[in-house]
């Protein structure tokens, strides 16, 4: 049987939110194929292996460990890290020197997503529909309500919608917490949907669309995390619009050659879809979106695992 890394945690704010969805992974995977072991991440250099209450250093020459005087050599990656240094590709060199596959995207795909002012921005140039943004500078010019999120950061952390110049300056300040780049974005209005897309037995594919319904201005992380929203799947909307999201959704994971399961955000305005942001390692608790979605398509977490690890 092939020995699996479960990677979670990271040294981003989502590292709480990475040990659940490792959970997860952990709990339904395949155990008649695949050992799996679950190992934090404390840096770019340094994991430990964790099995109940023992806690084993990683020897990083070959991405080992000794258990029972016995050396297990990891064969896969199942990237579970949702920001630095998994989701923003740091990761990768390493495994990549090591010829240790993983199921997350690879290097310049991951820096590339991670920005989303550079990768809206590259999507546009590229024929995609996003709002506009730009860096904050001080004395910038403004048309409100607006976005106001950090460049590279997940789980909403650090996004407020903001009305006037006061609330802008105390978003700015919340916002830098979380990234020294900050964006203000165009507000467009209308309903949130998110798909999500991922390579099956080289085929690229998508699951039912779910469409978010915040009890609060935006889909925030107070929305997010703690039960102020309904994610709706599937989503209802009509069948032209359901094909035109998945389609682009597709195209996307096509042209940014990216890889494992990609969660695109929407936002749908007038009958336009604009693409809000690209989640690379998308949560994976059990009540979190993709696990919806999955369970919507009836395809279980066991299924879903085995694909991707297959896939790579």
């Amino acid at each position: 049987m092939e020995n699996i890394a479960i990677i979670m945690g990271g040294t981003s704010k989502e590292n709480k939110i990475s040990l659940k969805s490792a959970d997860t992974i952990y709990n339904h995977i395949d155990q008649t194929k695949y050992n799996a072991y679950k190992v934090l991440c404390l840096n770019n250099s340094h994991f430990d292996v964790m099995i109940k209450n023992l806690k084993i250093k990683i020897d990083n020459t070959d991405f080992s460990f000794m258990l029972n005087n016995r050396k297990i050599t990891f064969q896969k990656v199942f990237m579970m890290i949702h920001g630095d240094p998994g989701e923003n590709g740091k990761l990768c060199s390493y495994f990549n020197s090591k010829n240790i596959p993983y199921t997350s995207c690879d290097e310049a795909s991951s820096i590339l997503t991670f920005n989303k002012f550079k990768c809206n921005n590259h999507l546009k140039s590229i024929g995609y529909q996003v709002p506009s943004a730009q860096l904050y500078q001080k004395a910038i010019k403004t048309k409100f309500p607006c976005i106001i999120k950090p460049a590279s950061s997940g789980s909403s952390f650090g996004i407020s919608k903001v009305y006037n110049n006061y609330e802008l300056e105390k978003a700015v300040l919340e916002a830098i917490k979380h990234d020294k780049e900050v964006i203000i974005e165009e507000f467009v209005e209308g309903r949130e949907f998110t798909c999500a897309v991922f390579n099956l037995n080289h085929k690229i594919e998508t699951l039912p669309i779910t469409e978010i319904i915040s009890e609060n201005d935006i889909f925030d992380y107070d929305a997010k995390y703690n039960g102020k929203s309904v994610e709706q799947t599937p989503a209802k909307i009509d069948d032209e619009m359901r094909n035109k999201i998945h389609n682009i959704s597709k195209s996307i994971y096509q042209d940014l050659n990216l890889s494992g399961i990609v969660r695109i955000d929407f936002i749908i305005s007038q009958h336009n879809p604009y693409i809000i942001e690209i989640n690379t390692i998308p949560g994976f608790s059990e009540e979190s979106i993709v696990p919806q979605m999955l369970k919507c398509a009836n395809i279980t977490l066991k299924q879903f695992i085995t694909s991707q690890l297959n896939n790579i």
